[in-house]
């Protein structure tokens, strides 16, 4: 049997690394570019894949930042269920249907709030990106640029410390008893 005098400390400074660095996190971002404008002023549209989905809420915070280059423009992040909505409304914005007054978004930039951007806190479920114009587009394209930043979330790096040094804890009092006997 492995004594734990020799493999706790050490499997309790690998976890503990883990942690710290888990804590730090983990942060991605790209650019996209010349992104069509949408077709007719304030109308929604949604992306045609869904965004990735996140499952580990319980250990992991996402925090995901969008921001555009237009001032004219508003973003959205919206459930399944509302995407479906504005799938079944009619397209003409004379109804005032999926426009940014009437959408149901989890997370909304407005028009005008590009540079600051829109931070949405991914939660579970299936989710899309939507982007719409206060006013007929005149600009044929638009770009967006994105940032995500993973971490371990405050309880799951609680957790992974307590082991940890539990592990560290035991291991070295074992083997000072070890030696003192």
């Amino acid at each position: 049997m492995v004594q734990m005098a020799r493999v706790g400390p050490a499997l309790g400074g690998v976890l503990l690394l883990l942690t710290l660095l888990g804590a730090v996190g983990w942060s991605s971002a790209g650019v996209m570019e010349d992104i069509p404008a949408p077709p007719s002023a304030d109308r929604v549209v949604f992306a045609d894949e869904p965004l990735p989905e996140h499952r580990w809420t319980g250990l992991i915070t996402v925090e995901a930042t969008v921001r555009w280059d237009r001032e004219d423009v508003w973003v959205a992040i919206a459930d399944e269920a509302e995407v479906e909505r504005c799938a079944n409304e009619p397209v003409s914005s004379f109804f005032q249907r999926c426009v940014s007054t009437d959408l149901n978004a989890v997370a909304m930039g407005e028009a005008g709030t590009g540079d600051e951007g829109l931070t949405w806190v991914v939660r579970p479920g299936v989710h899309y990106a939507g982007y719409g114009t206060i006013e007929a587009p005149q600009d044929l394209t638009m770009d967006i640029e994105w940032e995500v930043h993973a971490r371990l979330n405050g309880a799951a790096t609680a957790m992974l410390l307590v082991i940890s040094v539990g592990l560290i804890a035991v291991g070295v009092l074992e083997r000072y008893h070890s030696t003192s006997s």
